[in-house]
């Protein structure tokens, strides 16, 4: 038996374009001989619908479309991804399914029974849970179709991160199946993809046979699937591995002897293709070419430009650096110099006659007032002014080029360097901001050198460095790694980093603080464990009490 596993990147939403893309794997896949072509997780409408599935008409142009598909599966298996229609009262009146098609025939549906409802999965809001369990027979070859979720619990929940009453995999011991099928849209999280390897062995052995695992793979908004579909053989091992970050058609021959594979990925490429293609299927998805960036000479705004570059082309990018009396010569020096690298335009604009303008007229009514933050804001936001009115007026987005740790601790400007389109590196800690732009460097000087050498500074005034008012990043990013995403109490955070808890708790105080500025933040690419802009939820009010105790 020969098996396709169509890698597909669906855009949310366009029914017609993702049946499209079904249509025409189908069409590859029947011109090589293949018996089963199996499809991600919600081909049809794209992962995450979110709340277009409550429109009745959306469904039912799902359904339209799933009818178009079964006409035109003459003498081949296809398995497809949709939401439709439950046919049971209950609660919730969608399921989110997997259609098995044969030879021009619709045999049935396998209906998702693990629904996650947490970090950016919230799909109890609109599903009912499966309650069957069926298998099917191709050409005399038993298969078993679950989706996601459903083959987690079983590997563990060391491994799933929660509990469910109901085991899917468990469940199917008893039909015996020949060959599982997996349909996942399954987002991308550094260091995350051999934890699905480890999900795939876990149903092979309990079930003793092959498991094909199929993804998603694209950008929408925020949330980014990487792809790596995987098969994996009877015995656990894993035998391919479809390519990363882009679409794919992997072609299964259970009966091939082939090569034992280890999955062993740089964790630093991986982070740079994901943010790539985020940046890319956010511009391409949305009907956009251009983008516009504040570029200042520092280590973020230097990383933003190359993402770009390499996502949307050079003639695509204006880099923008607007000094004012602070900014010192190096800063428009290493800018210039990092363009050049790039190819990229490059413009100097002074903002220091406006920033004076602005001065003159607030000084009747600070002249009594110490001059402190409010000074250094007017300049981010003039900057902020100057790049949306260039994208404004050449169809261009901003993209913003602030880090995780800084909109963790609100070192950020509501409507100066937080106004954009997309925050690029929102879910990067400003340690790995360094550690990605020296792989980037790894063979050749793309970044000046100078860029990630030199003190963090905003230059918002003389001699400003992120230390005079920042503990060191190093020690900042530890606290957010276990507060943010691994949900450490402050004492346990202390203990692991060996830091002090005043200053840990110092930390995570100024995160509460912050959480005004974060919701009205531009969307960032998630990449983490937990991101701020996609999957956590915080109140964006807290009592006095909370804000001396902060768990």
């Amino acid at each position: 038996m020969k098996i396709m596993a169509a890698q597909l990147n669906p855009i949310i939403g366009d029914l017609i374009g993702n049946t499209d893309k079904v249509l025409k794997a189908i069409e590859v896949a029947r011109n090589q001989g293949i018996d089963i072509v199996s499809f991600p997780e919600m081909t049809l409408c794209g992962y995450a619908p979110e709340d277009l599935v409550l429109h009745r008409s959306f469904i039912d142009e799902m359904e339209k479309c799933l009818d178009i598909i079964v006409r035109e599966s003459a003498g081949i298996t296809a398995l497809v991804g949709l939401v439709r229609k439950n046919a049971v009262h209950e609660e919730k009146s969608l399921l989110n399914s997997a259609a098995v098609i044969s030879d021009g025939k619709l045999l049935g549906f396998h209906d998702k029974w693990l629904l996650p409802t947490y970090d950016v999965f919230d799909e109890r809001r609109y599903f009912s849970r499966g309650k069957q369990i069926n298998v099917w027979t191709i050409k005399g070859v038993r298969i078993g179709v679950l989706i996601c979720e459903d083959m987690w619990q079983n590997a563990g929940e060391e491994i799933s991160g929660t509990s469910y009453p109901w085991d899917p995999v468990k469940e199917l011991v008893v039909y015996k199946p020949d060959i599982l099928f997996n349909l996942t849209a399954s987002p991308f999280q550094s260091r995350k993809a051999d934890i699905r390897v480890q999900v795939c062995q876990a149903a092979t052995k309990r079930l003793k046979c092959p498991v094909v695992y199929t993804c998603q793979v694209g950008a929408n908004g925020s949330v980014i699937f990487d792809g790596y579909s995987l098969f994996v053989d009877r015995e656990g091992n894993l035998k391919q591995v479809a390519k990363g970050f882009q679409e794919d058609y992997m072609v299964i021959d259970l009966n091939a002897r082939g090569n034992v594979l280890a999955f062993e990925h740089d964790p630093m490429y991986d982070m740079m293709n994901a943010l790539k293609l985020g940046v890319h299927d956010y511009f391409e998805k949305s009907g956009q070419k251009k983008a516009v960036i504040g570029l200042s000479g520092g280590i973020d705004s230097a990383l933003v430009a190359v993402i770009a570059k390499q996502a949307l082309g050079g003639e695509n990018i204006t880099a923008i650096f607007m000094p004012t009396r602070y900014s010192t010569s190096e800063s428009y020096e290493d800018a210039k110099k990092l363009a050049e690298n790039l190819q990229i335009p490059f413009k100097n604009i002074s903002i220091d006659p406006l920033f004076q303008n602005f001065l003159d007229l607030l000084h009747p009514y600070f002249k009594d007032e110490v001059v402190d933050v409010t000074e250094e804001n007017i300049q981010a936001r003039i900057r902020g002014m100057i790049l949306m009115a260039f994208a404004n007026k050449f169809n261009s987005l901003v993209l913003c080029t602030g880090n995780k740790s800084e909109l963790a601790l609100g070192y950020c400007t509501l409507y100066g360097d937080m106004c954009g389109a997309l925050s690029v590196i929102g879910d990067l800690l400003k340690t790995e901001c360094y550690q990605l732009a020296r792989w980037i460097n790894r063979e050749k000087e793309v970044i000046p050198i100078r860029i990630l050498e030199k003190a963090p500074s905003a230059e918002l005034k003389h001699g400003q460095k992120d230390s005079d008012t920042l503990p060191p990043y190093e020690l900042i990013d530890k606290v957010i790694r276990g507060y943010v995403e691994e949900y450490h109490t402050i004492e346990e955070i202390a203990k692991i980093y060996g830091i002090d808890e005043e200053v840990v708790r110092g930390v995570v105080r100024r995160i509460y603080k912050a959480e005004h500025k974060r919701r009205q933040a531009a969307p960032s690419l998630r990449i983490s464990k937990k991101s701020f802009t996609a999957g956590r939820r915080k109140p964006l009010h807290f009592s006095g009490t909370l804000s001396e105790k902060v768990y």
